[in-house]
């Protein structure tokens, strides 16, 4: 028939019962007669759990660390799973990250795929095994475990579809597509049939939940459609995330909501600031230019920075916003740049 790849969530295999669950979809794809390669998250809130454990041995884990405490809940349910498999009949391989031909780049928590050597999932495929393999991480150039960051497994997915010339790439998540909003906070949300690559995009990138941000741009650059589906329901066809020209026509595809977000506000002084006597504008200081690049460096993602009253005659403010489990880390750093950043009062405000 053709080759498939399929990705399942934390939730889907939150347990035993539930990977079971998950088993019997992968058994029922193998046995149309698909190649079947199988990408899976962490077990429910393991990820969670195993960031609660660090944080209570230490406020600054390193991390190097880190990557080599989160990437073994995905090892875990990639086991669990080809023993599911394995015990319906057909025959199923595991495959960690690095086993399965991931190469990253070296930025812990927020490492990116540049590229992967398909032959290990090619070997599998071919001899008639499912390949199942850990989402959310691989392995850089310096044979360190790397993670992708939070949904880093959508994006091993639709990597790993590119790689293996797949025919589909279904993510299985709890719900049974993309909606028009949030339809546990607006009852009247509608399921579209189809949406496309961009806005999708601008979904995701807005607090959307159901994809991760980059899966959808991987998506989209190497031409992967991707459809969104329910564990649950595996034989409703969900929603198809495609080009543009094959989407229903309308006017606004949908609203997002984030509140993971919390906002930074520093006000700052005036003698920071100098007219820099081409256009009278007043540049970023050199602390705020030294808080950006330490910011992305650590791979905290930030969002929404904006200079409030940048002008010689109004109060300065600078704005910007972090997901809550970056929180104390921007704390930190911000506390480090005091001086350069003229020893500023700072408002967080998590309720956003």
């Amino acid at each position: 028939m053709g080759r498939v790849v399929q990705k399942f969530g934390g939730t889907s295999v939150k347990d035993i019962e539930h990977i079971r669950n998950v088993a019997k979809i992968v058994v029922k794809a193998a046995e149309s007669g698909h190649q079947v390669a199988t990408v899976v998250s962490a077990m429910g809130r393991t990820t969670d759990a195993l960031i609660a454990l660090a944080d209570e041995l230490t406020d600054d884990a390193a991390p190097r660390e880190m990557d080599m405490l989160l990437a073994t809940g995905e090892q875990v349910s990639i086991a669990l799973l080809s023993m599911a498999v394995q015990s319906l009949g057909v025959k199923a391989r595991s495959f960690t990250g690095a086993q399965a031909g991931i190469s990253t780049d070296g930025r812990h928590g927020c490492a990116r795929i540049k590229e992967i050597d398909a032959s290990p999932l090619e070997k599998c495929l071919s001899s008639g095994e499912v390949a199942i393999v850990a989402g959310f991480q691989g392995i850089s150039g310096k044979s360190e475990i790397t993670t992708l960051g939070r949904g880093g497994s959508d994006t091993t997915a639709v990597a790993l579809a590119a790689a293996l010339k797949s025919d589909s790439c279904d993510i299985y998540t709890d719900v049974n597509g993309v909606y028009t909003a949030d339809p546990n906070a607006l009852s009247g949300a509608r399921r579209l049939t189809a949406i496309s690559y961009e806005e999708m995009l601008e979904l995701s990138a807005a607090g959307a939940q159901v994809l991760n941000q980059r899966s959808v741009e991987m998506a989209m650059n190497e031409g992967v459609p991707i459809r969104l589906r329910s564990t649950f329901e595996p034989d409703d066809v969900g929603t198809l995330i495609t080009h543009k020209f094959d989407t229903p026509a309308y006017t606004v595809c949908g609203i997002a909501l984030d509140t993971n977000q919390v906002a930074f506000k520093l006000k700052l002084s005036q003698a920071l600031f100098q007219a820099d006597g081409s256009d009278g504008t007043l540049p970023y200081p050199e602390g705020v230019s030294e808080l950006l690049q330490r910011l992305n460096k650590l791979g905290i993602a930030c969002d929404m920075f904006t200079l409030l009253g940048r002008s010689e005659q109004s109060a300065l403010e600078l704005f910007f916003t972090s997901e809550k489990r970056s929180a104390r880390k921007v704390e930190s750093v911000i506390d480090d740049l005091k001086e350069a950043l003229g020893h500023p009062e700072i408002i967080v405000d998590s309720d956003v």
